[in-house]
């Protein structure tokens, strides 16, 4: 938690306006970042099969994207804040009810009041990163605090484990049920911006016009690619490395190598996207992930495995804050956390879909099989974006803070 706190200090001095959003971030995401690699090792203790394992994270990503679009748009409405602490509170109440769980249903039920969570969590964030940056720094606001999600969640999750490990699964959720509601308190910390006019009326022509713009459907073709990849690493990578013979224990450090590129994606591509535009460092990113999940289709051994897990991660990191920005530049403000919504309904989508087809790959046709198809679906993307996204970058609109 100490280099966290620093992380905090020096992402604080860069934007002074985003420390709240880094706090709350950091506390939520070390929080769910401790249960979501134990739940399924919990469901596997009780008997579950692998079906009913995979039915936990589609329970998760049906609730996520049913939910994104109308969570995003009520933000617009009542304000970021209170879908936040709502968002905190839901990973609380998952928490206390993993500890209560005695079957397997009741997991995959579980598992669904998460995916409500983060559907509370994105959309809002994703628009309030953008609308509290410096003006024009949309990328840099979005950078940060996914730099701070992915160092909270990758750190919850080694903590998560080795307490696992140690002393059992009812302390872990139950440091998940506090971390979280820590989360709660902070959102007092966040500065929310305050709406200037009231949202756009969900039918108006010129909403929808915006939502649909051509700017935004590349956006969110970009969230689906991109996120096709991360499904492929999050669902298969594990059981694909232990089919070409590594071991366990070196398994945690390829997907540990992976959280390291992530991080460092995020840390800078949102950042240079904004000096340098969004599409050039969107498909540098593409291309970079591209390589990686050649190489990890191409891979017989560690060395190899975890160097493509890095640049995949690399990529993804850094995809996304630029992801986002893209949307953000094309959006008024009053009507981000739909578009935000939306961007993120397409992003779970992909995630299912990614994981059906690759698991059905896997088994037909070849284990390497659902890396060659993410290499594909990032270029496939590449060259759609250098055809149809425009270089140039909207300025971004800030509204007056409280």
């Amino acid at each position: 938690m100490i280099s966290d706190l620093l992380l905090i200090m020096w992402l604080g001095s860069k934007m002074r306006q985003q420390t709240g959003q880094c706090v709350f971030t950091l506390l939520l995401m070390f929080a769910i970042g401790m249960g979501v690699p134990v739940s399924p090792l919990l469901a596997s203790e009780m008997g579950a099969t692998w079906v009913e394992i995979g039915l936990m994270g589609s329970a998760w990503g049906l609730v996520f994207t049913l939910s994104a679009f109308l969570t995003g748009r009520f933000s617009d409405k009542m304000g970021r804040k209170p879908v936040l602490a709502i968002s905190a509170g839901l990973s609380a109440l998952a928490a206390f009810l993993f500890l209560r769980a005695t079957t397997v249903s009741e997991l995959i039920a579980i598992r669904g009041v998460e995916g409500l969570a983060w559907a509370c969590f994105w959309p809002p964030m994703e628009a309030l990163a953008t609308e509290t940056a410096e003006t024009e720094h949309a990328g840099r606001g979005i950078g940060i605090v996914t730099t701070v999600y992915a160092a909270g969640f990758a750190i919850g999750s080694l903590v998560g484990g080795f307490m696992t490990s140690a002393y059992g699964f009812a302390p872990t959720f139950m440091t998940y049920s506090v971390m979280a509601c820590l989360s709660v308190l902070s959102v007092c910390l966040v500065r929310a911006p305050r709406a200037t006019q009231p949202a756009t009326p969900l039918l108006q022509h010129s909403f929808l016009s915006t939502l649909f713009s051509r700017d935004l459907v590349l956006g969110n073709l970009l969230g689906a690619s991109y996120t096709f990849g991360l499904a492929t690493v999050i669902a298969l990578l594990s059981v694909y490395a232990v089919g070409i013979g590594i071991e366990i224990v070196w398994i945690g450090v390829a997907i540990s190598v992976f959280w390291i590129g992530r991080i460092l994606g995020a840390a800078i591509a949102g950042s240079e996207s904004d000096r340098v535009g969004r599409k050039p460092v969107a498909l540098l990113a593409l291309i970079v992930g591209c390589i990686g999940f050649v190489m990890i289709g191409l891979t017989s051994g560690l060395l190899l495995l975890s160097t493509g897990a890095f640049l995949a991660g690399l990529s993804i990191g850094a995809v996304f804050p630029v992801n986002v920005a893209i949307v953000a530049d094309g959006v008024e403000p009053e009507s981000r956390g739909s578009a935000m919504g939306i961007f993120e309904t397409a992003c779970a989508i992909a995630f299912m879909v990614a994981s059906g087809i690759g698991g059905v790959a896997a088994e037909l046709v070849n284990p390497r099989a659902p890396y060659v198809l993410s290499a594909i679906a990032f270029v496939s993307c590449a060259l759609v974006l250098t055809v149809l996204l425009p270089h140039r970058q909207k300025r971004t609109i800030v509204r007056q803070q409280m």
